[in-house]
């Protein structure tokens, strides 16, 4: 059964970098691994150095760069006209009546979102065909990898509640635009049969990425306040969409052999931020990362990157296995559901801090950053049951 590990995090922190060791570190152990860039903004080929030539040639397949290791940039434009030919050609015709010309309507038939769309559709296709044993997705910032997991719901509700009522109106419609000798194309059948037989690929994906012992999230993050509280968010919405994070790596910390004054403040402020970031996601692992002395690039300076990160154990294994809350709101009720065994629930105590929920038992205490369907919510009483505290609001 393929692994499908996501690397997530704010821009900048250097997800590429570690996604790429990861990837090279599971080539190394004997794993068929594809590594495939969910970002528009492609880096994998720097981050190989490799030169970015060999991956335009390919049209947005995978390459060959190593034994048992395949890297993959999405180029949209070419995955669409493979697998959505009819349906791109027609929104570009349909865009062109507008007077725009043919090179911006090809551009603009990329609608947004469609590189999450493509991209489900990569991973859908490698899972059922088994043709990689780990697949790495270097992701795009926080805000558009959330965007990507929503995908699989959003279109089987247009397939459920729109296509077939959107077909028939549009069959109801092609006499009376006919008739008006209007210049603008309504689509045919073959055109919704296209889009029945694209949605067909999709089906089972959302079920890949909530498996725990198929797909984790592994967040990438540096000790700054800024990104930490992205970090934080992240993980509250990875969680709300039903996905695990086994682990999270804290990137790019100083050694401890720094002396100078000015950056040893800086030291003792990314401790400060460290120990903030155990106790937020414990009980999800936490590795650190140092500073390195010369730029992550080349298989060389991946290795040495991969050694410090996961010493002999193997990059693909689950490293944390429960989702460690849940929420849940209706029109009577909303809480959170913590997992947290062996504690009396006498013994915590709640509290809620702007758009979080602190929660203690003795020195214990994990914030918990809420949705924003919470807001002005507070928490009133908790229960508990099998090894789940819930906390409820009103």
């Amino acid at each position: 059964m393929p692994r499908i590990l996501f690397f997530v995090g704010k821009g900048g922190v250097g997800k590429t970098t570690v996604s790429s060791a990861t990837a090279w570190r599971c080539a190394q152990a004997g794993h068929r691994t594809l590594l495939m860039s969910l970002d528009a903004a492609h880096s994998l080929a720097d981050a190989f150095d490799l030169d970015v030539a060999l991956m335009d040639k390919n049209k947005g397949r995978p390459v060959s760069v190593a034994d048992n290791l395949w890297i993959q940039e999405i180029d949209v434009q070419d995955a669409i006209k493979d697998n959505w030919d009819s349906i791109y050609n027609y929104i570009t015709s349909l865009m062109q009546t507008t007077g725009l010309g043919e090179v911006v309507a090809e551009e603009l038939a990329i609608f947004p979102g469609m590189e999450e769309v493509v991209g489900l559709l990569y991973i859908n296709g490698y899972y059922q065909q088994n043709a990689y044993d780990v697949i790495i997705l270097d992701c795009a910032p926080t805000g558009e990898s959330l965007r990507f997991l929503s995908v699989p719901s959003t279109l089987d509700w247009y397939m459920r509640k729109v296509f077939k009522l959107e077909r028939g109106l549009f069959k109801l419609a092609r006499p009376l635009v006919k008739s008006l000798a209007s210049d603008i194309p309504l689509p045919g059948d073959e055109i919704f049969a296209s889009i029945e037989r694209f949605f067909e690929k999709f089906k089972g994906v959302d079920e890949i990425l909530r498996d725990p012992a198929v797909t984790t999230v592994r967040l990438v993050t540096n000790a700054e306040k800024m990104v930490v509280k992205e970090s934080q968010r992240a993980f509250m919405y990875f969680s709300m969409f039903g996905l695990t994070v086994d682990a999270v790596v804290i990137n790019r910390l100083l050694p401890d052999s720094v002396s100078d004054p000015y950056m040893q403040q800086w030291k003792n402020l990314q401790q400060a931020h460290s120990e903030e970031i155990i106790s937020y996601f414990d009980p999800v692992p936490t590795f650190k990362l140092p500073l390195f002395q010369q730029e992550v690039v080349g298989l060389e300076r991946l290795t040495e990157l991969g050694g410090a990160l996961y010493g002999e154990s193997d990059p693909a294994k689950v490293l944390h296995e429960t989702v460690p809350y849940k929420f849940s709101k209706t029109d009577d009720e909303a809480y959170v559901a913590l997992r947290m065994p062996f504690v009396e629930i006498k013994n915590i105590g709640l509290y809620r801090d702007e758009e979080q929920l602190i929660v203690r038992v003795a020195n214990f205490k994990r914030h918990i950053t809420l949705p924003r369907a919470f807001k002005g919510l507070q928490p009133v009483r908790a229960t508990y049951k099998d090894d789940y505290l819930q906390v409820h609001f009103e």
